[in-house]
């Protein structure tokens, strides 16, 4: 913040001082921002580039729109997540994060495994076996996927033997959190943020061109770790430098072009280059934009975890053949909606009243 100005200040003073508040620090240090609105966009984002392979439809271009969406995910929250760190212990701090990560993933686990599976299987006239709905909790539920099907029900739809795609994610999501809380931890760069951030930012850009291999499989593993990892700390990056970037459309339109078009661009170079600019053009949208969608019920979470077995179960029961490409996307961003709620109200929210149980 800045300081209050002087007694007798001038009508200019009060004028300059305005244009400097103009900054990401300024207009994103309470809640009267877009960035919650701006995420649960990023979240139908994702169900229109699922919906290509899950409903089997000709690629397009909608199919770079989810790994894009993601990316957005991982800048908005490096910089919400720095500022968070910087507020809170680190004990508080990673309470927190679980919080707001493990009770709806449980939950969302355990609709597929003993609702959305059943139904799929009741329209191919099967039943599923209790076990291997609660394995596919069991296995999952430390948020590394390692069972993606359950009694083998998807075989016969566009993208097979995988209930949730999206929750992948979740799991370096989790790591991002760990890593930024630990890095802050550190009296160095809690007192130069900006310096270590940086560093650490050229470190992870480096290590996504030294692991980028699309035959090796392992590699690629840890190739997406870096990659998200690159934007998650370009989101930190902004945030350190909050007070100093200022809000500027010719710099924030240019930005958010420059990472439309870099989707043509080989990687790992293309997220490379746009992992600054693609974070500051969210993070200017999140400040200028009127929209207030989300800022009292975040609907962002429960989107992306229950969008693709909504997807699936669509996809089980036909729906891709008869409502095309838009039908089927705007059919599941509705159902999927409705969970987002239930989720909200039910479980996220609730939970959300712990956090402060540990500080």
């Amino acid at each position: 913040m800045t300081a209050l100005p002087p007694v007798g200040s001038t009508r200019g003073d009060r004028s300059t001082e305005g244009r400097q508040r103009a900054t990401l620090g300024s207009r994103l240090s309470s809640h009267a921002n877009a960035l919650n609105a701006i995420r649960l966009l990023l979240a139908a984002a994702v169900i229109l580039g699922h919906t290509v392979p899950v409903g089997g439809y000709p690629e397009s271009a909608w199919q770079n729109a989810s790994g894009t969406a993601v990316n957005g995910f991982f800048a908005i929250s490096g910089y919400l997540i720095a500022g968070s760190r910087m507020r809170l212990s680190l004990r508080g701090f990673l309470w927190r994060r679980a919080l707001r990560l493990y009770p709806a993933f449980w939950v969302s686990l355990a609709i597929t495994a003993a609702v959305i599976a059943p139904v799929s299987a009741l329209l191919r006239g099967e039943t599923v076996v209790p076990g291997s709905a609660l394995a596919y909790v069991v296995a999952n539920a430390a948020l590394y996927i390692t069972q993606w099907d359950i009694q083998h029900l998807l075989t016969s739809v566009p993208y097979p033997d995988v209930w949730n795609g999206s929750l992948w994610t979740l799991w370096y999501e989790a790591a991002a959190y760990i890593a930024a809380g630990l890095l802050l931890t550190l009296p160095w760069a809690r007192r130069r943020p900006l310096t270590w951030i940086s560093l650490a930012f050229v470190i992870v850009s480096l290590l996504q061109f030294a692991t980028f291999d699309p035959v090796d499989l392992s590699a690629t593993k840890l190739f997406q770790g870096f990659r998200l990892g690159g934007f998650f700390l370009a989101g930190m990056l902004l945030w350190a430098a909050r007070n100093r970037v200022p809000l500027r459309w010719w710099l924030a339109v240019p930005s958010l072009l420059l990472t439309y078009a870099s989707q043509t661009w080989p990687e790992p170079f293309g997220w490379f280059a746009v992992a600054i600019p693609f974070a500051y053009g969210l993070l200017w949208l999140g400040a200028v934009l009127p929209v207030r969608l989300g800022s009292v019920n975040d609907l962002s979470y429960g989107t992306y975890i229950y969008a693709f077995p909504v997807q699936q179960l669509l996809a089980v029961a036909g729906a891709h053949t008869v409502l095309g490409y838009w039908g089927f996307a705007t059919v599941a961003l509705l159902v999927t909606l409705v969970l987002a709620w239930l989720s909200w109200h039910l479980v996220e929210k609730p939970t959300l009243r712990l956090k402060s149980a540990v500080r």
